[in-house]
């Protein structure tokens, strides 16, 4: 017979710091304390205990110490865990939660409204242009652009960038409207 039968028991989950379910259960909330009897239970500090509430929002706890007791007596095997209250939250928010972030011009606003600008220079900047010029200029006038934009690439990091910077900037005049996309992320490596 279970002593604690008489006691109300939660469903909850076990969340990761990375925000992996790790596991499920039942247990008794005391308010700083959990009671489980699940001997299989995986829980460590650090982990989250969420438990959905009758309004449909997750109470969350974070773990502090899981520590485990051996069967004794009437008293089946159970972990005690010790908890901190984090707060309520909607179902899925707030808490351990994956937030993967890559690629040029990523961001993440929590919050707020995103006011940034982002200037990619990566190595495709000078290829980019190239094409670009490969495909928007005669023949003729292609050479000497193309042999700028090469003298920007070898001087990129070098004090002799903002020369051939310039020097690119002279020539491209007459094809304004085809480099001025680039020149925000030129600029940036001045």
């Amino acid at each position: 017979m279970d002593p604690f039968s008489g006691f109300p028991k939660s469903d909850f989950e076990v969340i990761s710091p990375e925000g992996d379910v790790r596991g499920n259960g039942k247990g008794i909330f005391t308010g700083k304390m959990i009671a489980v009897f699940d001997e299989t239970l995986l829980v460590f500090a650090g982990d989250e205990i969420r438990r959905r509430l009758p309004n449909g929002a997750d109470e969350v706890f974070d773990v502090i110490d899981p520590t485990f007791f051996g069967a004794m007596d009437s008293l089946p095997g159970h972990y005690q865990i010790d908890v901190r209250r984090k707060g309520s939250f909607p179902h899925g928010k707030g808490g351990h939660m994956n937030i993967t972030v890559t690629g040029d011009n990523a961001r993440v606003n929590i919050g707020s409204t995103d006011n940034s600008t982002n200037t990619v220079t990566n190595g495709a900047l000078f290829a980019d242009i190239i094409g670009a010029i490969e495909r928007g200029v005669a023949s003729d006038q292609r050479g000497v652009l193309i042999e700028a934009v090469r003298n920007m690439e070898q001087t990129q990091g070098t004090g002799g960038f903002a020369g051939a910077y310039q020097r690119f900037v002279a020539v491209a005049a007459d094809h304004f409207t085809l480099v001025a996309p680039f020149l925000p992320a030129l600029t940036a490596l001045l």
